[in-house]
């Protein structure tokens, strides 16, 4: 699937709401979180808000992750963006994908070969989602926290390097994020 240019994707919006699936996973976390970063670098007069069911504490690590809405009270926004899912797993964020003016969806499942969204990048037998996050940034915006939340999304997903969806793509921006600094065997 070709890559989409999230900068112009989004360029318009005054409002951006991240989400993934439901009961959210490491790559899902760090994925979104990663996103929001992002975009809220990129598009800082934007609204830009992650909505997803109540993460892990362990995941407090990774910047503003205090910052999610977990009660989905967000209004509809300009562009949704569905990480590590389709659309059906949304779950209580599912009616802002369906209201949003543009969705976004990108994706590493096999179960979601063609994607759900206006604007799809779904890529099945990547190792996760945080790395087609990698893919997608402008590395203008890449700092400390954004290379952070990537490696969480990536080292969940490949049990830390060990399942067989680790590839040697996987491996080089897993190096090129710890670059970045932070303390990744705290991790």
């Amino acid at each position: 699937m070709e890559k989409i240019n999230l900068l112009e994707e989004c360029k318009d919006a005054k409002s951006i709401v991240i989400s993934g699936h439901i009961r959210p996973d490491g790559d899902c976390v760090g994925s979104c979180m990663a996103m929001y970063l992002y975009l809220k670098k990129a598009f800082a007069d934007a609204a830009v808000t992650v909505c997803l069911e109540k993460p892990s504490e362990v995941f407090q690590c990774i910047q503003d992750f205090e910052q999610i809405d977990s009660s989905f009270c967000a209004a509809v926004p300009d562009v949704f963006i569905a990480l590590d899912c389709e659309r059906s797993r949304l779950g209580e964020a599912e009616p802002l994908f369906d209201g949003a003016k543009k969705r976004i969806n990108i994706d590493h499942h096999v179960s979601n070969m063609r994607g759900c969204g206006d604007a799809n990048y779904v890529v099945p037998g990547i190792s996760s989602t945080a790395e087609l996050v990698y893919e997608l940034i402008d590395k203008s915006y890449m700092d400390e926290e954004i290379a952070k939340a990537i490696y969480i999304g990536i080292i969940h997903d490949t049990g830390i390097f060990k399942y067989s969806n680790t590839s040697p793509k996987t491996l080089r921006i897993a190096a090129e994020v710890i670059e970045y600094g932070f303390d990744f065997p705290a991790i």
